[in-house]
């Protein structure tokens, strides 16, 4: 099943989810058509597995961090910037892919925005709850948490997206630099 399941995402992480077939998949995985419906009923339901896996994979990579950026001066943000340079090369440039295309469509799938709404809440108030943790000890000047929440986000995204269409494979780099722009706007030493 994982192999299928990473078939897709690999699949519709380079071409449109709309017109990537189960045939297409079978190919890849080098099986039968009929095993893939043995599994899933359609397209749409292995497409929602593919994101759930992979949103799961990477909610699971972040809580394994935490603890190990005690240390870190964005605290749980930093863990969660760790995560997307890990998982980058892998997963998270497809995944955003398949995100972006489920976002473009006119007629979504409510089970499969829901996921995709779900990431981003789980994101902003992961952003949020540590922004406020930090301004409430010191450690962070005051900001307005929703605000550089929903920045930090989009900036994420982007850094995906661009690599994606200007074709520079330097995410690491590009989120090392958010960090680094982030860090100086909460370090209450750096006015």
């Amino acid at each position: 099943m994982e192999l299928i399941l990473d078939a897709t995402l690999g699949l519709v992480g380079t071409s449109h989810f709309s017109i990537v077939t189960m045939r297409d998949i079978a190919l890849a995985c080098d099986v039968n058509v009929a095993l893939l419906y043995h599994y899933f009923t359609s397209k749409d339901q292995l497409i929602r597995a593919v994101l759930a896996r992979a949103l799961n994979q990477i909610t699971e990579d972040y809580e394994s961090r935490r603890n190990r950026h005690l240390d870190d001066f964005l605290g749980d943000i930093g863990a969660w910037f760790a995560t997307h340079q890990t998982m980058a090369p892998t997963m998270m440039s497809r995944m955003v892919k398949l995100m972006s295309d489920q976002a473009a469509q006119p007629v979504k799938d409510p089970e499969l925005d829901n996921l995709v709404q779900g990431f981003y809440r789980f994101e902003r108030d992961l952003i949020v709850s540590t922004l406020d943790a930090g301004m409430a000890s010191g450690r962070f000047r005051p900001v307005e948490t929703a605000r550089v929440a929903r920045f930090v986000g989009l900036h994420l995204d982007g850094i995906f997206h661009a690599a994606e269409s200007r074709g520079e494979l330097r995410i690491s780099e590009d989120i090392e630099e958010l960090r680094v722009l982030l860090t100086r706007q909460l370090d209450p030493q750096a006015a």
